[in-house]
């Protein structure tokens, strides 16, 4: 009896010292994405200079059909980070005035509205959100899943009403 409790104290005592390997996270699947970005109520997109500046000037000459947005070529801001190596252009979003960069002026949008207008938006490569937590990025190819991954968690497909609010972060 002595010989075995002997031996089950020195089993425990080795078991004590060794290390647990890390366990490394896996990537998210892009349902799960989608299903991630439909617990925002909101997100909002930069919308870029030169369509700022056109905007600002249907305003001065009161020409209510140019106030908006999505009447110009290119209008959302795109930003540029390094994948491999190589530059992938991506449409940001962020999930809150204060993680937006200050005063950059931003369109209030529904997820799926999003969605879509990454969806129109050929130029960009990555989708890209920042949330509180960190940023969430997905692939072109990853976008009918993340489409379905919000779907699935009720996000609206009803666009916002058209309203534009400034950053107040960095």
């Amino acid at each position: 009896m002595r010989i075995i409790a002997l031996v089950l104290l020195a089993v425990a005592i080795a078991a004590c010292g060794k290390e647990k390997s890390p366990v490394v996270p896996t990537a998210p699947t892009a349902e799960a994405i989608g299903a991630e970005l439909a617990t925002f109520p909101q997100l909002l997109v930069p919308i870029s200079t030169q369509t700022w500046a056109s905007m600002r000037t249907a305003a001065a000459s009161n020409n209510l059909s140019g106030l908006t947005a999505d009447r110009y070529p290119q209008p959302y801001a795109r930003a540029s980070v390094q994948v491999n190596g190589r530059n992938a252009v991506v449409l940001a979003a962020y999930t809150s005035v204060r993680l937006a960069p200050a005063q950059v002026p931003m369109q209030v949008m529904a997820v799926q509205q999003y969605l879509r207008v990454f969806t129109a938006d050929t130029a960009a490569d990555l989708g890209g959100v920042v949330t509180p937590q960190g940023h969430i990025f997905f692939t072109r190819a990853q976008l009918p899943d993340v489409i379905i991954g919000a779907t699935k968690a009720g996000s609206s497909f009803e666009d916002m009403t058209y309203s534009v609010v400034r950053g107040t972060g960095r």
